[in-house]
């Protein structure tokens, strides 16, 4: 009998505990959506996430999907998404009266190069050229700006700017000698040399501080999902250091998101944005005081660095010893 209630015992125990088991296979994963606003290195981290499982590793199940930035802010201030990669857009937006901030900042510098015609011999032979950007107070446009600023040049009086959109389309331009330089990012930047063209300036090489990627959300989903929200950032984090840990995977990875299939250019790609990689991703005071210097907004002039960042989770990781 003794032998026969301990056993009942014991089987009962299992019972309970193999409940208790399925119940936490069971627990909901946390719903969220998150835009990555270009198709471009800059987001690799959030594919390797999805790819390789660091999102459902963290609880979450992110519904992750490209558009293009400006109108991911735009859904990002309307409710429609919860998180997207950005650059100044994050700031103006919070400008214009919206409670965008950022809460991780992977690349806190420009990773741009000035390509040239190869007669051009120097930014100062710039004078009486034209330039391509993408588009008028993008990363590209700013960057050019501030280079001919830095080299006594005034951008639209001794240098003409043209805004062609995409950075393939600054290349084709570039042969087809409608402008004499443009400002363009990898893998663009071989496509560039491999045509003739010269590097005039490597911009990431000046290390200028400038928000050109980084990932907002708004204080009000932040306040209602910090969970939720922690989550994500670590793992994006996790991300970053996959990338840099795993190389070969991770090009593997960048090349069904861009599509790119040249292994050339993908290692372009990769070589080129990593240097630019903050090793801590804090949203960081000089980056975002540059964009709010470079901001048109009259509101921007007054404005403190600290309302457009949350970096608290980051500082979490880093108390954590994520980062060592």
């Amino acid at each position: 009998m003794r032998r026969t209630k301990l056993t009942t015992i014991w089987s009962l125990l299992w019972v309970f505990l193999l409940c208790g088991l399925s119940r936490a296979a069971e627990t909901p994963l946390l719903q969220a959506t998150a835009v990555y606003g270009v198709i471009a290195t800059d987001p690799i981290y959030l594919w390797i996430a999805q790819e390789r499982g660091l999102f459902k590793k963290n609880g979450l199940n992110i519904d992750l999907t490209h558009i293009p930035t400006t109108q991911a802010v735009q859904a990002l201030v309307g409710g429609k998404i919860h998180f997207t990669t950005a650059g100044p857009q994050i700031i103006e937006a919070n400008l214009a009266g919206a409670d965008t901030v950022y809460i991780l900042n992977p690349v806190n510098t420009f990773v741009f190069s000035i390509y040239s015609k190869p007669e051009i011999t120097s930014v100062k032979s710039l004078a009486g050229k034209t330039i391509g950007a993408t588009n008028k107070g993008t990363p590209t446009d700013i960057a050019g700006r501030m280079v001919l600023t830095q080299n006594g040049l005034k951008p639209d009086v001794d240098v003409k700017f043209v805004y062609l959109k995409e950075l393939p389309a600054l290349v084709g331009a570039l042969q087809q000698g409608i402008i004499d330089a443009a400002i363009v990012s990898a893998p663009s930047t071989l496509t560039a040399r491999n045509l003739g063209f010269k590097e005039l300036v490597d911009i990431g090489a000046l290390k200028i501080p400038f928000v050109q990627h980084a990932i907002g959300t708004t204080r009000s989903f932040i306040k209602e999902n910090t969970d939720l929200v922690r989550r994500f950032v670590r793992s994006a984090a996790e991300g970053i250091d996959y990338a840099r840990k795993n190389r070969a995977d991770a090009i593997s990875i960048m090349s069904k998101y861009t599509k790119i299939t040249d292994p050339a250019q993908l290692q372009e790609s990769l070589a080129t944005n990593e240097p630019g990689w903050e090793r801590i991703p804090t949203p960081n005071q000089q980056a975002i005081e540059a964009v709010l210097a470079a901001s048109e907004n009259p509101k921007a002039k007054s404005a403190k660095w600290d309302q457009f960042a949350d970096d608290r989770f980051v500082k979490e990781l880093v108390a954590a010893g994520v980062f060592k």
